[in-house]
């Protein structure tokens, strides 16, 4: 989210790993993302994959609420955003 991506990035975006295992279970998300790797309109087409278009949404996969990243990762020493950029 709010990455750039270079033009490393395939158009697809992801890959199966393993096959087709758990991507009919899994969640892919992409929002806000710039750069050469960042048009969407060429990715996978898996039920679990999607670009958020709302920030309000966007927000719960930070690392505040998501992992609870406020309560314990500054204590690792590494960098981190507990929000969104924009």
């Amino acid at each position: 989210m709010e990455s750039t991506l270079g033009d490393l990035i395939h158009p697809k975006g992801w890959l199966a790993r393993n096959g087709t295992f758990a991507v009919d279970t899994l969640l892919y998300a992409e929002y806000a993302n710039k750069g050469p790797g960042a048009d969407t309109s060429g990715r996978v087409d898996w039920k679990g994959y999607k670009v958020i278009t709302n920030r309000t949404e966007a927000l719960a996969y930070t690392v505040a609420p998501f992992i609870q990243g406020d309560q314990w990762l500054k204590r690792s020493g590494m960098p981190f955003l507990l929000g969104l950029k924009l």
